[in-house]
């Protein structure tokens, strides 16, 4: 399934090519939209009429849209071959490529219908009390899940059909398994959607295990230049947390942050929060807000922070934890798995 976030309610497309769409649409359906998968836009909006729709779209050419609602969208490639899409059948008629790619997408649905029924059965099992095993259980399942895609899509890994699906897919992957597809010549490699899939996983590069933390020069509160390595590979572990006064996430994560470092600076455990903020009196307001009694740094350039180019940080929050040597052991640290991260450290 692909879900995109839709920014515009509608634009209008400036292009000479054409294609053809066609389709059934379930009972009640009155519009069907046509979302630009690249940009996160829609492009146009189909009327239906007695469950059917029929239109010829200016569309620009090889480019990846979704045809559908905002619940579920089809994905299809813009080859100009006519597209059929049957919404009550769930089938398309068209190119080889679209045939293929809606066999996928199909297949990824089905994995996570099943996923899904099994996550609300864990939630439950939460909520009723068994709160340590239903959430291993959820670790574990959301694991599978990626493998599972994985091996999904490995049949159409000599197509156009993986740009379809890898970037939302990597966000959700590690390295090792993201580096099988970085292969420059695979056709999906050249398509446009994979701009910011490839960026993600030259981020994730650079904070794989092993690697020596990169160092920064950046303001602290009080105004003077500190390092990175003022704190780091000094002996003890350090979180390196990258966030931001104006990220919703970054703030409804702290109270855990917080809650870590409490427990655990007694035992050498620091923090060093690195701001992607450009205001300085709304840095330094959410610092104290937020009760974030650790080290903090910022060049107050915003996304043009030179953390975001050293540790390759695309989206906030976001975080590495070193080692006494200064090297990186985990990445992205969120929720409950910061924890257990340092419970595996210090032992409690």
């Amino acid at each position: 399934m692909i879900l995109a976030v839709l920014t515009v309610a509608a634009l209008v497309v400036q292009a000479q090519d054409k294609m053809h769409l066609t389709g059934m649409c379930p009972e009640g359906k009155d519009t069907v939209l046509v979302v630009d998968l690249s940009h996160g836009f829609i492009m146009a909006k189909i009327p239906v009429r007695e469950g059917k729709f029929d239109t010829t779209l200016p569309i620009e050419k090889d480019g990846l849209f979704g045809i559908g609602g905002r619940d579920y969208l089809v994905p299809f490639f813009a080859d100009l071959v006519p597209l059929e899409v049957d919404f009550v059948a769930r089938k398309v008629k068209g190119s080889a490529l679209n045939e293929m790619t809606m066999r996928c997408d199909l297949s990824l649905d089905s994995l996570d219908q099943v996923i899904n029924e099994r996550m609300k059965a864990l939630k439950a099992l939460e909520e009723a009390g068994d709160v340590k095993f239903a959430r291993q259980q959820m670790a574990d399942l959301k694991l599978s899940r990626v493998a599972r895609r994985i091996e999904i899509l490995k049949p159409y890994a000599d197509t156009m059909v993986p740009a379809a699906f890898l970037p939302d897919m990597f966000m959700e992957m590690n390295y090792e398994q993201v580096k099988p597809w970085l292969v420059d010549d695979a056709p999906y490699m050249s398509h446009p959607r994979m701009n910011v899939a490839k960026q993600y996983a030259k981020g994730l590069e650079k904070k794989q295990l092993g690697r020596k933390f990169v160092d920064l020069s950046m303001r602290n509160l009080d105004g003077g230049i500190c390092h990175l390595s003022d704190w780091c590979g000094k002996g003890n572990y350090v979180l390196v947390d990258f966030w931001a006064s104006w990220c919703g996430p970054c703030r409804k994560e702290m109270p855990n942050v917080v809650e870590n470092y409490v427990k655990y600076h007694k035992e050498g455990f620091e923090i060093v929060g690195v701001s992607f903020d450009q205001n300085e009196a709304q840095w330094k307001a959410a610092v104290t807000n937020l009760g974030m009694d650790w080290p903090q740094i910022s060049d107050l350039k915003g996304w043009e922070c030179a953390a975001s180019d050293a540790y390759g940080v695309i989206a906030i929050p976001s975080n590495v934890l070193l080692d006494g040597n200064g090297c990186i052991v985990a990445y992205d640290l969120r929720g409950d798995r910061l924890g257990e991260q340092l419970k595996t450290v210090y032992g409690f």
